[in-house]
C-alpha cells in the first residue's frame, strides 16, 4: 500500500511537465469590421487566452470615428479579450484615443511606446497555473506609418532594446507571448533576439499565415485582416503544439475610398515621420 501511494505521488508530481495545454486565440487588423465579428466568437470563447495584434479601432478607408472604436471595444470585452497592442491605425484617432483608453476593460500594450498616456508596458495573465507575460510592440520604422503629427510627444523605441529592458523589469513568468504590430521582416528580426519567446502574434501586413514563420524556436503567426480569419495556437511545455488559421468566409467591404482625404492624411503622416 505504501509503495502504491509513493508511486501515485511520484506520477502526480511529474504530470505538470507534460500535461498542460494552453489554447491562444487571436485576431489582428480588425479595422472595426463589425459585420464580421460574430463569426469569430465561437473560436474566441473556447480559448484560454484571447489576444489582438493591433489596428482594431480605425479604418482609414472608411474614415471611422471614436464611436465605432467604442463599439468594437465593447464587443472585445464581451468576447473575453485579455490584451491588445496599439497599432498605427489605432493612433489615427488622435486625442480621442485618450478618452477611450481609460475605459477599455483590458490592457492596451506598447512596450516600446512612450508619450501616450494609458498605454501599458506589459501585462501578466494567469491561466492553468501558468504566469503568462505579454509584451506589445509597435514598429518604429516609417513603413508602419505612425501619425507623429497627431502625437508630437510620442516616441517609438527600438523594439530590441525595449524588450530587453522590459524583461529585466517584468515580474517572474512561465511563458512569454509577444504582440507585434510591424512588418514580417522586422518581426523575424525581433524574434531572433528574443529566443525565450513562446509565441509571436503579428499584425500590420494583413498576412493570412496558414503555417507559422519560424525564427529559430519562435513561431510567428498572423490572421489576415478585417475579421476574415482567426488564429488558434496551442502551446505546451515543449512550445507550439498546433496552429490553425481559420477562415470565416466573411468578406468585409471597405466602402468607397475617399481619395483626397486619404492622400492628404498619408502625406501628412509621411512628412511628419520624416525626422523620426
Amino acid at each position: 500500500m505504501v509503495r502504491l501511494l509513493f508511486l501515485a505521488a511520484f506520477l502526480f508530481s511529474a504530470l505538470p511537465a507534460w500535461a498542460w495545454e494552453l489554447v491562444v486565440a487571436f485576431t489582428n487588423d480588425l479595422h472595426v469590421a463589425m459585420e464580421g465579428l460574430p463569426a469569430l466568437e465561437p473560436y474566441l470563447r473556447g480559448a484560454d487566452l484571447v489576444l489582438d495584434a493591433g489596428d482594431t479601432w480605425e479604418d482609414l478607408y472608411r474614415l471611422t470615428d471614436i464611436s465605432r472604436a467604442e463599439e468594437i471595444t465593447r464587443w472585445m470585452e464581451e468576447a473575453g479579450y485579455d490584451a491588445k497592442v496599439l497599432g498605427n491605425h489605432d493612433a489615427y484617432l488622435g486625442p480621442a484615443l485618450l478618452e477611450l483608453l481609460p475605459r477599455v476593460g483590458f490592457p492596451v500594450l506598447g512596450t516600446n511606446v512612450r508619450g501616450i498616456p494609458g498605454i501599458a508596458p506589459w501585462t501578466v495573465v494567469e491561466r492553468k497555473g501558468l504566469r503568462i507575460l505579454i509584451l506589445g510592440f509597435l514598429g518604429p520604422k516609417r513603413d508602419v506609418y505612425f501619425p507623429y503629427p497627431l502625437w508630437p510627444k510620442a516616441e517609438l523605441l527600438d523594439p530590441v532594446a525595449a524588450v530587453r529592458e522590459a524583461l529585466e523589469k517584468a515580474p517572474e513568468h512561465d511563458l512569454l507571448i509577444i504582440l507585434a504590430h510591424m512588418g514580417l521582416k522586422d518581426a523575424v528580426s525581433l524574434a531572433w533576439r528574443v529566443p525565450e519567446c513562446d509565441l509571436l502574434i503579428l499584425g500590420h501586413d494583413h498576412l493570412f499565415l496558414e503555417e507559422p514563420v519560424w525564427a529559430g524556436r519562435v513561431p510567428i503567426v498572423e490572421a489576415g485582416h478585417r475579421a476574415q480569419a482567426v488564429g488558434v495556437a496551442r502551446l505546451g511545455p515543449e512550445g507550439l503544439v498546433d496552429y490553425e488559421l481559420i477562415l470565416t468566409g466573411k468578406e468585409t467591404t471597405t466602402g468607397p475610398i475617399i481619395f483626397l482625404p486619404v492622400v492628404a492624411l498619408a502625406l501628412l503622416f509621411l512628412l511628419g515621420s520624416a525626422g523620426k
